[in-house]
């Protein structure tokens, strides 16, 4: 842990962040769009494409499925942080209120916690 408290934000730290947050809003919504098609064909309806039990499929389904979930929960949390961009929150840990460091926003614009405050909750579960 360091003493040094992370610098607010400036505006063009905020314009920065919002540009990063919304190529990751598009790219995102581009790859739930190609896992849904993927999952269940472009008609929605993939099991009239394919045999009905094919394990592989199957698998290839689920595996599609479970990345659309992460990709729907971390497009969400994206949103969030645009939102919080708006309300002037961004860039605030919501467990401290400390600013969280413009490095970790780099690595994760869409972060919630400082890094000390996000591994806590971590060790936490």
């Amino acid at each position: 842990m360091t003493n040094k408290k992370p610098a607010k934000l400036s505006a063009k730290d905020l314009e920065e962040f919002k540009g990063n947050l919304g190529k990751m809003r598009a790219m995102l919504s581009g790859d739930l769009t190609q896992l849904h098609e993927e999952a269940f064909g472009q008609n929605g309806n993939h099991d009239a494409e394919s045999k009905a039990g094919d394990t592989a499929d199957g698998y290839y389904q689920e595996f599609n499925l479970r990345l659309m979930e992460r990709d729907e929960s971390t497009l969400s949390e994206v949103l969030d942080a645009l939102e919080r961009i708006e309300t002037g929150a961004y860039g605030q840990c919501e467990a401290c209120e400390n600013a969280i460091s413009k490095d970790r926003l780099r690595v994760m614009p869409h972060a919630r916690m400082c890094i000390d405050c996000q591994r806590q909750a971590e060790r936490r579960g």
